[in-house]
């Protein structure tokens, strides 16, 4: 065995084996081609990778000197760079075991164990990566070399051994070594009944095995690259998402500014929310939620005083997708109705209450009971509401029904709740987020700053409606073929285009898209497209919640790809699935962390603080579901705002116990206005 000081000399065995190289090339007349090679080295190694074999002892007579602890792979190359008169560019070191495998697998998919019963004996078989601690990763499998021979060393064969066995060993070359027995096809089935194993004669295993290792890995490699140069495109560089940052400021500024507000894409909407509970606030409400395809009408009781609470009851109705696409009338009516019947439920008939309406699409207000819906968002068509005042569609029903009669207080974005739920619980809470369905955010902005309402004094909530940043083209040197491809065929092309990169409504149709880009190169999938994945919207984006969790084990994966009909996918494609999905969700979080970081560092410049102690109150089901969506998130803005310390504090039910809290303190401070 070598030590620190050992000359490294070149064995001659390796001279040798390059001089039969060279006449072999020379012999077919290919020694001027740089063609790959698979070294089938049938002795111990250690492998860290495939090209690279340290030679842990001889076995079968060999005993050349110099070549145990070292690299035969290097001591190859060396060899035949010393020659100077051909090139070799070596590709895999395998052994003869993992070669008579993979010769067999390449006529038979079920091949995963090599076995040689020879000169010598030795097996190989393909081991999950979880079980396999010298090898950091625990996804998919990994051919392990058993070197099995050497079962038997440490005395665990000696009661087996007969006097013949102990004589032969003993004047072997390697007494006390190699002393495995061999029995076999019967044995094997008798031992374990349960397993149909079938045996396949391999033809030149570790000639033929080698090249197959060597066209594998050639393969391998080439679809690595190909599938990393694909992926590239989703991956943000710091740089980046500095300018994205830099962008979004930019926005929000000429959102703000009177001159600029009509061409910008953030829109940054005064909300006439001025003030947070004060914690004297009482009384019954009635909260409406609608933002998506579920509908909630809520009722709230506010206690003040020392034992403030608030306590809710609620009952969600969805929206029929006749209504969502239908006229406003159609759409309006549903919603009295869910209303009247909640009223029912709740044995309150005929009430009149104080309401807080949570309208959570683009919206222009001009006072807090007033909002003019500037454009449907998340798949809602309904027609004769755009430019209409949804309160005013929201009473009309109501008289039609002529049942009840409500006093709609407030309009209110779901944001804005969320950021107000989060204040009654933290004073420092100034900013809300929203990531779930769409994206959205808002904060307390300066009076002085929004340019649109009269009056310098204090602070107004403003409604970024970030999610159409990028409507003008800011974001298109940071968008992919796969980003058109959702966008081409959403509902609202060329809208909402940040959001169609960070929501969960568009993550499982970006992932589709690459899917559908990696089958059709071959990279996935053996190349070859389930009818099911060629479906809009069949990639949900809760896959990539499920996919991504640290407890989900591949075999979990696939029955998700096999729900997909993808019946035949393999580990393989489980753990590319993994990946893409792990690209998409990584850039949408820190899209996200970009923009959020543009808004903490306004409103630390709005105060000419070096620091800023903020909170920012969060909702959204991508956000509390994805196991890492959060984290990352974090850690960009952390990462892109330094001189920002920000605290997150997740809401609960912001769009309901918010817009009841907006509807308190608006009672409140109309009441004290009357006195």
């Amino acid at each position: 065995m070598l030590t620190p000081n050992t000359p490294l000399f070149l064995p001659k065995l390796f001279d040798h084996i390059a001089e039969c190289l060279a006449n072999f090339l020379e012999k077919l007349g290919i020694k001027n081609q740089k063609l790959p090679l698979g070294f089938t080295f049938s002795f111990p190694c250690q492998q860290t990778k495939l090209d690279e074999s340290i030679l842990v002892s001889w076995t079968k007579g060999f005993k050349s000197h110099g070549v145990e602890g070292r690299d035969v792979v290097s001591l190859l190359r060396k060899a035949i760079k010393k020659r100077g008169d051909f090139d070799i560019d070596i590709v895999a070191v395998i052994n003869d075991t993992v070669g008579t495998m993979m010769t067999c697998g390449y006529d038979d998919h079920h091949c995963e164990i090599g076995l040689i019963v020879g000169t010598g004996t030795n097996a190989c078989y393909m081991e999950e990566m979880r079980h396999l601690e010298l090898v950091e990763g625990d996804e998919g499998r990994m051919c392990v070399n058993m070197e099995w021979g050497a079962f038997g060393d440490d005395g665990a064969l000696d009661d087996l051994r007969t006097d013949f066995d102990r004589e032969i060993d003993a004047g072997s070359l390697n007494p006390g070594k190699q002393l495995f027995a061999r029995r076999l096809h019967k044995m094997v089935r008798r031992l374990v009944p349960d397993c149909d194993v079938r045996f396949l004669r391999s033809e030149d295993g570790s000639g033929k095995g080698a090249a197959m290792v060597t066209a594998v890995a050639y393969r391998l490699a080439t679809q690595h690259a190909e599938r990393q140069r694909i992926l590239d495109a989703l991956r943000l560089s710091r740089e980046q998402l500095l300018e994205v940052k830099r962008r979004m400021g930019e926005e929000i500024n000429r959102g703000l500014a009177k001159e600029s507000h009509d061409q910008a894409t953030v829109k940054m909407l005064p909300t006439y929310v001025r003030s947070t509970p004060d914690g004297t606030e009482h009384g019954d409400f009635l909260a409406l939620d609608l933002g998506g395809t579920n509908f909630r009408v809520l009722l709230v009781r506010v206690r003040g005083g020392k034992r403030r609470s608030v306590e809710m009851h609620n009952k969600i109705y969805a929206i029929p997708q006749e209504a969502m696409q239908g006229t406003g009338e159609e759409l309006f009516d549903h919603i009295v109705h869910c209303i009247a019947d909640f009223l029912e439920y709740m044995g309150m008939k005929g009430a009149s209450l104080p309401l807080g309406f949570t309208f959570s699409f683009p919206c222009h207000q001009n006072k807090l009971d007033q909002g003019i819906l500037l454009k449907w968002t998340k798949g809602f068509k309904a027609t004769g509401c755009e430019g209409e005042d949804v309160v005013s569609l929201l009473k009309d029903a109501i008289h039609r029904r002529e049942e009840f009669d409500l006093d709609v207080v407030a309009v209110v974005n779901d944001t804005v709740g969320t950021m107000m739920t989060c204040g009654y619980e933290d004073p420092l809470c100034e900013v809300g987020l929203i990531v779930g369905t769409g994206t959205n955010a808002c904060y307390m902005e300066e009076m002085q700053n929004v340019e649109l309402v009269e009056g310098d004094e204090g602070r107004m909530c403003v409604n970024m409606e970030w999610g159409a940043f990028g409507d003008h083209g800011e974001l298109d040197d940071f968008s992919t073929e796969f980003d058109r491809a959702v966008d081409d065929c959403a509902t609202n092309p060329g809208k909402q285009r940040y959001e169609k990169l960070i929501s969960g409504m568009y993550l499982g149709e970006i992932v589709r898209n690459v899917l559908l880009e990696f089958t059709a190169k071959g990279l996935l999938f053996r190349g070859k497209l389930s009818e099911r994945l060629k479906t809009r919207g069949i990639f949900e984006t809760k896959f990539l919640s499920q996919i991504e969790s640290d407890r989900l084990a591949l075999r979990q994966v696939r029955s998700i790809l096999q729900h997909l009909g993808l019946t035949s996918s393999t580990c393989d494609d489980s753990i590319l699935v993994k990946e893409v999905c792990s690209v998409v969700a990584r850039r949408a979080a820190q899209l996200c962390g970009a923009g959020l970081a543009a808004v903490v560092d306004k409103i630390r410049q709005n105060r000419n603080l070096s620091e800023l102690k903020i909170t920012v109150g969060v909702d959204g089901t991508l956000y509390k579901l994805h196991p890492h969506f959060s984290s990352i998130m974090h850690e960009t803005v952390r990462d892109l705002a330094p001189q920002c310390e920000v605290t997150f504090l997740q809401s609960e039910d912001g769009s309901g116990k918010g817009a009841a809290l907006i509807t308190a303190v608006a009672c409140r401070i109309r009441d004290a206005g009357q006195r």
